[in-house]
């Protein structure tokens, strides 16, 4: 006697499965984690709490949206804890309008997805199909795709990471991101973004600008002038430590570049 095979089926509405993406586009996700913050204020807070108060929605799309706010670095918590605001959700809340945009790009570059898209193309234009297949092709289930696409536009437009002009997507280069002057006063460095790669850095240079995925981690600080090499013997310079790390995956060109950038301003 042959026993019928039972077929698993799965419940409608469910994840699709494939990689995840947030499914809310940033500018949405900040408005959340201003109530977050609001709400967590005096400590962390349940879930039911998160659902009512933060996000308004509760079941599967509360915790969509809950997953969304962790993948942009604005919540903390799960896994029978309370939730509360993260550090970045804390910092965008309270900086001054003109350190807001380093913040912005931070929380844009958080997500796995997002940054990979961005670190294929950053200096590119594109089209929106071009970016609907490399999310394909990092394993986003096809259906959800064009919204991973669309989410991403969003998000980095939002963060000025992107010029949107018709169907073409111009995206801002890493190095252009890094500010030329003269006597700069001071470097803060950050740490490493919790759930991307380590070939990535942000350095806020005079409290103004982050620069962006330069696939290296440098530590240090202290004050010096971004001089060109013929004038940087004439120039004191800091002491850097300069890890970079490197894979098959690596984009041998735009390294160059980065390494002679450094290079040029005496940081190795």
């Amino acid at each position: 006697m042959t026993e019928e095979k039972k077929v698993r089926i799965m419940p409608k509405g469910g994840r699709k499965g494939g990689a995840v993406f947030p499914r809310i586009a940033l500018d949405d996700a900040l408005v959340y984690a201003k109530k977050l913050v609001s709400k967590t204020h005096v400590g962390p807070q349940p879930r039911d709490i998160i659902y009512t108060g933060v996000v308004g929605a509760k079941g599967g799309t509360g915790d969509v949206k809950i997953s969304a706010l962790k993948q942009y670095g604005f919540l903390k918590g799960g896994n029978k804890e309370n939730y509360s605001a993260d550090d970045l959700a804390k910092r965008i809340n309270f900086a001054p309008e003109n350190e807001i945009l380093p913040l912005l790009r931070e929380a844009a570059l958080r997500p796995v997805i997002f940054k990979r898209i961005f670190d294929a193309y950053h200096g590119d234009e594109i089209s929106r199909s071009k970016l609907r297949q490399r999310a394909a092709d990092l394993n986003v289930h096809p259906d959800e795709a064009d919204t991973c696409a669309d989410l991403y536009i969003a998000t980095m437009a939002t963060a000025k990471l992107v010029v949107i002009e018709g169907d073409r997507i111009c995206h801002v280069s890493s190095i252009d991101l890094l500010p030329v002057v003269d006597g700069i006063e001071s470097v803060g460095v950050q740490k490493n973004l919790n759930g991307i790669s380590d070939n990535s850095f942000d350095v806020a240079i005079n409290e103004e600008d982050a620069l962006q995925e330069t696939n290296a981690v440098i530590e240090g600080v202290g004050k010096f002038s971004m001089v060109p090499d013929q004038n940087a013997s004439l120039k004191p310079r800091s002491i850097f430590n300069v890890n970079i790390n490197l894979d098959a995956s690596m984009d041998v060109e735009k390294l160059q570049k980065q390494l002679e950038l450094l290079r040029r301003y005496g940081a190795i």
